[in-house]
C-alpha cells in the first residue's frame, strides 16, 4: 500500500488519497508484472506519451504486453519504487490529475542505481470507478 510518508495526514482529502492509492496500485502492477490489475484500472482507449516511442500510443494492449514481458525478465524490474512530491487535482468529482516524480531503485551488481521520471496520470470517474484515460512520462 501507499506509504504514509507520501500521503501526509491532512495534506490530501479522501478523494485525492483514493487517486494516489490507485496510482500506487498501477505502478506496483507494472513492477510486479500484474497485467490484470493494470488493465482493470485503465480504460481500453488509454492514450499516452512516453519515452519508449516518439509518438502517441493508443490503447491499453501495448502496455499490457510490456508488463507481461517485464514479468518474465527479473533484470528489468526495480527493487523498489517511490512516488515523490505528488500532487492531485480533481475537477467536478469526475476528472483527476495525478503528477509526481517516480524514483526507481535497481540492484546493479550489489550497488543501488536510480532512475527518475516525471509522470502525469489523468483519471476519469465512470460508474463509480476511477480509470486512467491518459498518461505522460518523461525522463528527468
Amino acid at each position: 500500500m501507499l506509504e504514509n510518508s507520501v500521503v501526509e495526514a491532512g495534506r490530501f482529502d479522501s478523494a485525492q488519497k483514493e487517486l494516489l492509492e490507485i496510482t500506487w496500485r498501477m505502478l506496483n502492477a507494472i513492477h510486479i508484472g500484474d497485467a490484470a490489475t493494470y488493465a482493470s484500472l485503465s480504460r481500453n482507449d488509454l492514450t499516452c506519451y512516453e519515452d519508449v516511442c516518439a509518438y502517441r500510443i493508443d490503447g491499453v494492449e501495448f502496455h499490457l504486453t510490456l508488463i507481461r514481458q517485464m514479468a518474465q525478465n527479473a533484470n528489468l524490474k526495480p527493487t523498489r519504487f517511490d512516488i515523490l512530491s505528488p500532487s492531485v487535482q480533481i475537477y467536478n468529482g469526475q476528472t483527476g490529475i495525478v503528477t509526481y516524480t517516480r524514483l526507481m531503485t535497481y540492484d546493479d551488481n550489489g550497488k543501488p542505481r536510480w532512475t527518475t521520471f516525471n509522470e502525469t496520470r489523468v483519471f476519469i470517474r465512470q460508474d463509480e470507478q476511477w480509470k486512467m484515460a491518459h498518461f505522460h512520462r518523461s525522463p528527468t
